[in-house]
């Protein structure tokens, strides 16, 4: 893995905040570029860049991205964005700029039949805006699953390890992290807090990546299909067409991320 080392200051003054941009933006008149079974081997090569944020208790939380060819793909409270290489993690640390502050890694992943494009547009519907939730739904968990529809791999366990720890063991975890939040603010600047820190999102509760792998299996499985992919789809008519959470065949996603995922694999 080689280990990103510039330094953070320089580099982002050198990039204008308009190259970031949501992909609403980045996906207008996008094309994909043939996803499917077959998404492993093409012209795009994909790395995995991951940058060590938090240790405590003998863990160690990261924040992650995927890259593709020359554009940084990563999810926050705005949705799935796109940047320049490294942006997200570059600011994260320039923000940080402790002593302490975590190493970035670069993995190259391999090469993929699926364009950046191909990626907003399968996943954007899934990663909207207002949905992100630290510990249900993040970096990692956008990761996760555009790791899956550019090179059929998950992402490695070790770096959401933290958040399936939470997940597994709420209420009762987040009861002690909102308890040790408040001490903490307590004792740095004798303020105190009554209210909790932290409260899941209610926009991300009932998500799970595990739906968008099945989403994105089920897309590649009609790909395969060839010329009885658009009778399949019209013949699902037992969603409705104007509900933003139906699905035609998983509980939990919607009707336009799955087509999303269509279009995006039929390129």
């Amino acid at each position: 893995d080689a280990v990103w080392r510039a330094r953070p200051r320089t580099v982002v003054s050198a990039w204008r905040p308009e190259r970031v941009c949501h992909v609403a933006e980045f996906a207008m008149g996008a094309a994909g570029s043939g996803a499917g079974r077959n998404r492993v081997g093409g012209a795009h090569e994909v790395v995995l860049v991951s940058t060590e944020i938090l240790r405590v208790a003998g863990l160690t939380g990261f924040h992650t991205s995927v890259i593709v060819d020359d554009r940084e793909f990563f999810f926050d409270r705005e949705g799935i964005m796109a940047a320049p290489p490294l942006w997200s993690h570059i600011v994260g640390r320039a923000k940080s700029a402790g002593p302490n502050e975590g190493k970035t890694q670069m993995t190259p992943v391999g090469m993929s039949s699926n364009s950046g494009k191909a990626l907003v547009e399968a996943l954007m519907y899934f990663f909207e805006k207002g949905t992100y939730d630290i510990f249900y739904k993040n970096c990692n968990t956008f990761s996760d699953a555009a790791l899956y529809f550019l090179a059929g791999q998950r992402l490695d366990p070790k770096y959401n390890r933290i958040e399936r720890l939470i997940t597994s063991t709420n209420p009762i975890s987040t009861r002690i992290l909102n308890r040790m939040f408040r001490a903490f603010v307590q004792h740095t600047t004798g303020t105190t807090v009554d209210a909790d820190i932290y409260t899941t999102n209610p926009e991300a509760e009932g998500f799970s990546v595990e739906d968008v792998v099945a989403s994105i299996d089920e897309a590649a499985e009609s790909d395969s299909d060839d010329d009885t992919d658009d009778d399949d789809d019209g013949a699902q008519s037992d969603c409705s067409a104007d509900s933003a959470r139906s699905l035609c065949c998983h509980v939990t996603s919607n009707r336009r991320a799955r087509e999303s995922i269509l279009l995006a694999a039929r390129g």
